[in-house]
């Protein structure tokens, strides 16, 4: 049996009463020191005659249910956090958290009841879309997030002394087996069949490999993006969920299109090889080109959709009998090209957008060729990172 009083900080001090009485915990925040104490002991009084009841008050505070609305109200207002991450939070919100953790009160949600909550989801009716299948990973992995954001409200408005959702759960990471890039024989082989099958969908995947940016940044490609001339395309947004967004990293970069990816070489450089300059011609001679400057290159008037890009990839691998992985292996398959190259780790991430070099090297380390200081001297590019020239 144990009565204690703890002063917590949290911008501004607060203290508590703490009881652990036969395995029943129970937390109760208090206006001040002295009157912490003298609810202190009070209770240890009362516990030592027996008088167990008074640990069966129901605590004080609001639920869950009200604190989560009260916090998807405000927290878009208060934080830079994009549109699509607050759909992300806001769904599993109420698709999982509310079902749960509705009508507890917050002052009651311990991190047992945050355990019960991962065991559920990660159980055969985890998923509401597929039935019998436990959720998602990254799904669970981002409605915690969530979870711990609208419980942070709670230790902040004082109604727990920390927040029980920090710390719970641990995920593996996984984006280190996530690349499974194609060999330089696979690419031909499904350019090809694509170019039979529909040759603007071979444009369309030959400026994928050659640029990897992410399908989003694909699809969103607009005719004032392009500047052929040049061989450069501004990516400033995505195509998401039906509409056009921010990109991932906040920031818009200038890509080069023309990286020798399709062919056999040991060069990095744009343009550098003709094959790699083949795109430049190929989308001069879309089928279909609209004067209208912000027109979608691959769409023209709606870009296409994912189901139609990936109804189509399924259709050329199959042609071509290669094995299938995601079209998003592109983007894998275009960085760890470079990199086996010895294109310029900072290079490669400035092309491909990632948010830092650290990602980009947990992800494709393995890629990186071992040399030796003399090798490198002997094998540098004439070109600097920064301006790679298109060869004439």
């Amino acid at each position: 049996m144990g009565v204690k009083v703890r002063e917590k900080v949290k911008g501004a001090r607060v203290w508590w009463v703490f009881v652990n009485h036969n395995g029943r915990r129970k937390a109760k925040r208090c206006a001040s020191k002295k009157a912490a104490h003298v609810i202190a002991d009070k209770i240890d009084a009362a516990l030592k005659l027996g008088q167990v009841g008074i640990l069966d008050e129901r605590p004080a505070g609001p639920t869950f249910e009200g604190l989560a609305y009260e916090w998807l109200k405000v927290y878009p207002v208060t934080r830079s956090v994009s549109r699509t991450t607050m759909e992300n939070y806001e769904s599993f919100t109420l698709r999982h958290l509310l079902p749960f953790f509705g009508p507890m009160r917050v002052a009651e949600i311990t991190h047992k009841t945050v355990e019960a909550f991962v065991a559920e989801k990660r159980g055969p009716s985890g998923s509401l879309r597929m039935k019998g299948k436990p959720l998602a990973e990254q799904s669970l992995r981002v409605g915690l997030v969530a979870l711990r954001l609208v419980l942070n409200r709670a230790v902040k408005d004082g109604f727990l002394a920390s927040n029980p959702a920090v710390g719970v759960v641990r995920f593996t990471r996984t984006d280190e087996q996530t690349g499974d890039p194609f060999t330089g024989e696979e690419l031909r082989a499904v350019l090809a069949a694509a170019t039979r099958i529909n040759p603007t969908f071979a444009t369309f995947l030959r400026l994928w490999a050659q640029t990897g940016m992410r399908e989003g940044e694909m699809l969103a490609l607009q005719q004032q993006d392009l500047d052929l001339k040049a061989g450069r395309v501004i990516v400033d947004q995505p195509f998401t969920r039906q509409r056009l967004g921010p990109p991932k990293t906040r920031r818009s970069r200038a890509v080069w299109m023309a990286h020798p990816i399709i062919e056999e070489t040991a060069e990095w450089r744009p343009g550098i090889t003709p094959e790699s300059r083949r795109v430049l011609a190929d989308l001069q001679r879309l089928p279909v080109r609209a004067l209208n400057p912000e027109a979608f290159v691959f769409g023209i008037d709606q870009p296409w959709s994912t189901a139609y890009v990936n109804a189509e990839w399924r259709r050329v691998l199959h042609a071509a009998q290669v094995r299938y992985r995601s079209p998003e292996q592109l983007r894998h398959t275009f960085a760890s090209t470079l990199l086996s190259r010895n294109a310029p780790p900072l290079y490669v991430q400035e092309q491909g957008g990632w948010r830092s070099a650290a990602v980009l090297f947990r992800v494709y380390a393995r890629w990186l060729p071992s040399t030796y200081p003399g090798d490198a001297i002997q094998t540098a590019p004439a070109a600097t990172p920064a301006q790679p020239a298109l060869a004439k």
